[in-house]
């Protein structure tokens, strides 16, 4: 059960990078860059959200963790990045596995991916938007 878990998991993190590999690709020579950037940043939005709705709430734990910006800030998003790169850039993968995705582009599953993903990104930058328009105030 924890590896089927596992593997959606894989699975959206690969299509998170496919999206914006396929975004990019019509704009720029060298697309998957963007993927290396981007896919980490949205999950890192998402952590950043996390930790803006505790510090509002005043966790005093948190608040002693917030004093380290380093850690609470730059360590995750260096995490999910070499995380990124190690899993899916090295060595170019990346290729073998998007051209893998493109074959299948027109199947049910695929295209469901593909669409909740993209949901995925908007509900992000939502909810990453919301508490500061709500409460007023950012970290």
């Amino acid at each position: 059960m924890i590896f089927r878990f596992l593997d959606g998991i894989i699975d959206y993190w690969v299509m998170l990078n496919y999206v914006f590999y396929k975004f990019y690709a019509r704009r720029e020579k060298e697309p998957e860059i963007r993927g290396l950037i981007y896919a980490p940043g949205w999950v890192w939005f998402n952590y950043l959200t996390i930790v803006n709705i505790l510090y509002l709430i005043g966790i005093p734990l948190l608040l002693t963790f917030l004093n380290h910006k380093i850690i609470c800030f730059v360590l995750p998003y260096f995490v999910l990045f070499c995380f990124n790169f190690v899993f899916l850039y090295h060595r170019k993968k990346w290729k073998e596995i998007f051209s893998i995705i493109d074959k299948k582009r027109d199947t049910e599953e695929v295209k469901r991916k593909y669409r909740n993903t993209v949901i995925y990104i908007w509900v992000s930058i939502a909810l990453l938007l919301i508490p500061a328009l709500i409460f007023g105030k950012w970290l």
